[in-house]
């Protein structure tokens, strides 16, 4: 599982993740000249989600939550 925290990358976003932000399939790319964006890796094989999420997303029925650290 993979802690996200807080940095750059998640604020280039320009949009709140919702729960992509705490999700376990949620991958954050971001290109050389600075542009983020989120990735589902869950919808290589589900194809009821979406690969690039509209953002934020607030109900997903792939949503699995990440164990942060306490």
């Amino acid at each position: 599982m993979t802690y996200r925290p807080p940095g750059d990358a998640w604020s280039a976003l320009g949009a709140d993740p919702g729960l992509c932000a705490t999700c376990v399939y949620a991958k954050l790319n971001e290109t050389r000249r600075g542009t983020a964006y989120l990735r589902c890796t869950r919808a290589a094989w589900d194809p009821s989600l979406f690969r690039y999420p509209r953002l934020p997303v607030v109900e997903c029925p792939g949503y699995e939550e990440t164990d942060l650290p306490a």
